[in-house]
């Protein structure tokens, strides 16, 4: 939550990286603003007596907010927003792989994203969470060699919707990286019914 006074020049310097935020964050986190000028009840409730100020909110109700002292540049300020985030995201890699084919095996479909990257896409954390009861989400990092060799995998982000898990087969989404395309595609296996198991007699 951004709070501010429209006729302070820092508050008008910082109106083109207030709309960078938004347009980045747009469908993952929710971004909000304040006049303090027109709501200084509602500033003061908050404490902010010294704009701008930007409070970071966990999912959390009761959360009264953190207050963001960083650099007021964007990328710094997205960053902060996407560490509290929450994530259900599981680290999968060649020891633990069966286990998340495993879990919910007949009931949800499994997402798996390979990165180059230390940090959880903030995209993939918001549909881990919008999505937390009909898929399962994973994420394997690029040191994981073994398993990027059985499902192909050479070059990041790539992320595959597991059809055929234990023969390490899937689709690969083939769009743009934008969240409302990236979830669109999602939706699909969240509302599709995972692939039986076929079991072979000898």
């Amino acid at each position: 939550m951004y709070f501010f006074n429209p006729k302070l020049p820092e508050c008008k310097d910082f109106k083109e990286a207030y709309v960078q935020i938004s347009e980045k964050l747009y469908g993952m986190i929710k971004v909000g603003a304040i006049d303090c000028l027109k709501e200084e009840e509602l500033c003061e409730e908050f404490s902010a007596f010294d704009v701008p100020q930007i409070l970071i909110f966990t999912e959390n109700t009761s959360d009264d907010g953190e207050r963001y002292r960083g650099e007021m540049k964007a990328d710094k300020i997205i960053n902060a927003a996407a560490k509290k985030m929450q994530s259900f995201v599981s680290s999968v890699n060649e020891a633990n792989y069966n286990t998340f084919v495993d879990r919910d095996r007949m009931t949800k479909n499994k997402i798996i994203l390979f990165t180059d990257k230390k940090a959880t896409p903030t995209i993939y954390k918001a549909l881990s969470k919008k999505h937390i009861d009909r898929l399962n989400f994973g994420e394997v990092k690029q040191a994981e060699a073994s398993l990027l060799k059985q499902f192909g995998v050479t070059s990041f982000p790539t992320i595959i919707a597991l059809t055929e898990p234990e023969d390490y087969k899937g689709e690969k989404y083939e769009g743009e990286m934008t969240v409302d395309q990236l979830s669109k595609w999602v939706s699909t296996y969240a509302y599709a019914t995972p692939k039986k198991i076929e079991v072979t007699d000898f």
